[in-house]
Order: C-alpha cells, then sequence, then structure tokens
C-alpha cells in the first residue's frame, strides 16, 4: 500500500513538472558574432612623415650659351611633419590567412631647409601623398590582424633656393627658384588591425617609401643679369607612421 502511494505521488509530481516547463518561454540563445576580414572598407588616418631629399647638380644652360652638362652634389635636406587622408580597400579572408588591396591619399606638411653651397638655403615642402598597394595578413586572438604591404606611391613636393636677401639689396632670404615635382616610387610596409566591432576596426602602420630619382629645371634670374637655368636631379625617401579606423561594409560577402 505504501509502495503503491509513493509510485502515485511521484507519477502526479513528474505530470505537473512537465506541465510547468511546457508553459515556460523558449529563450533562443544568438549566435556569438563572426569575425570576418571579407568586404569593402573605408576609413581615415592621421600620422607622421619623415625623410630626406637628396639634390644633384647635373647642368646649366642659359640663351646665347647653350647647355653645359656637370655632375655636382647640392645638398641632403632631411624633413619631417604631419599628414592626415583617407583610405579605401578590400579585403578577402581564407581561414587565417587575409589578401587585400588598399589606396590611400593623404595631405601633408612634411618640410625641412638645410644650407647648400655655403651661402643658399634648400627648402623641400611635400604636400600630398598618394599609395596603391598590396596587403597580406595573418588572424590572430580572432579579432586581431597582422599584415605586411607592398605596392607603390605619388609624392608631390616643391624644390626652393633662396639666397641672402642683401644680394638684391635687403636682409633676409629671399627665393630665387623653385620647382615642383611629382615623383613615384615603391613603397614597403606592416600593421596591425584590431576589429573592434564586426565593422569598425583601428589600425597601426609603418610604411618605408623610395621614389625614382627625377630630374628638374630651375629657372633663375637677377635684376640685371641674364637668365640661365639649372638642371638638378633629386631622390626622395620617406618614412611614414599612421594611425586610422575603419568601417567595412556588408557589400563583399
Amino acid at each position: 500500500m505504501i509502495r503503491k502511494t509513493i509510485a502515485t505521488a511521484a507519477a502526479l509530481l513528474a505530470t505537473t513538472v512537465a506541465g510547468y516547463a511546457a508553459d515556460l518561454p523558449v529563450k533562443v540563445l544568438s549566435p556569438a558574432p563572426i569575425w570576418s576580414w571579407t568586404g569593402f572598407y573605408g576609413g581615415v588616418h592621421v600620422g607622421a612623415g619623415w625623410g630626406t631629399t637628396e639634390s644633384t647638380l647635373t647642368g646649366a644652360s642659359a640663351p646665347g650659351l647653350g647647355a653645359i652638362a656637370f655632375t655636382f652634389p647640392f645638398s641632403q635636406n632631411s624633413r619631417s611633419g604631419i599628414l592626415g587622408g583617407v583610405q579605401a580597400g578590400y579585403n578577402w579572408q581564407s581561414g587565417w590567412a587575409v589578401f587585400g588591396v588598399q589606396g590611400d591619399f593623404a595631405g601633408a606638411d612634411i618640410k625641412g631647409t638645410t644650407p647648400c653651397v655655403v651661402i643658399l638655403s634648400c627648402t623641400t615642402t611635400s604636400h600630398w601623398l598618394a599609395t596603391v598597394s598590396g596587403r597580406l595578413g595573418a588572424v590572430v586572438l580572432d579579432r586581431g590582424l597582422v599584415y605586411a604591404k607592398g605596392g607603390v606611391a605619388w609624392l608631390n613636393s616643391t624644390h626652393a633656393v633662396s639666397a641672402p636677401a642683401l644680394l638684391g639689396g635687403g636682409g633676409g632670404l629671399t627665393q630665387i627658384t623653385s620647382a615642383d615635382s611629382t615623383a613615384f616610387g615603391w613603397l614597403v610596409g606592416f600593421g596591425t588591425e584590431w576589429m573592434i566591432t564586426k565593422n569598425w576596426t583601428a589600425f597601426v602602420e609603418y610604411n618605408y617609401i623610395e621614389f625614382e630619382k627625377k630630374n628638374e629645371a630651375f629657372n633663375i634670374a637677377f635684376a640685371g643679369a641674364p637668365a640661365f637655368t639649372i638642371n638638378a636631379d633629386l631622390k626622395n625617401k620617406l618614412s611614414v607612421a599612421k594611425a586610422g579606423v575603419n568601417y567595412k561594409f556588408d557589400w563583399g560577402r
């Protein structure tokens, strides 16, 4: 009799619990976010640039006198400054590997002045920098990316030469000639990027850029003297350190 009573109570309890459980709301667990680097992205960056400009005189010409060719090391100008701009690109992830292509454009104020040929002063000011590069990266710690990059670059600069103004009857320095130049070169770099959310990332990066030697003509004219032209080979080298953020779109997924 006791055993039958216990069995009946147990069956009643089980039925009650099952019925109560059936009435409880079902909670659906959201899946963990999937950290994918695949897709188009765009963003902004700020940073610093520093480097050198090597100048070598290669010849001179004047009306009625023809051209004279020669080689004379003129100056090596160290310069530094700031830059800031935008970037856009596309990444494709396969397992731990991430392949990408990116374009950057930055306005710059990277400037330096150095003495040249005793009494003269040579100044180089870089105004903008553009790059196109490929990237190869590896995913680390689930949401991180370390990468190397390589590509091409364009740098726009103004090269100016000044002389003591007393040569013209004044004081201080006065610019006697200048030339604008856009140089083409190659770059290598590396960086790391972190996925803050599935769409927002932050990065830090270093690039070394070396530009081809380019010959420019500098026209010079002093009061009371015939005008003449000096030709010079200019070679720029630039290092850039920058940090920025990107927004990743889902178009390419």
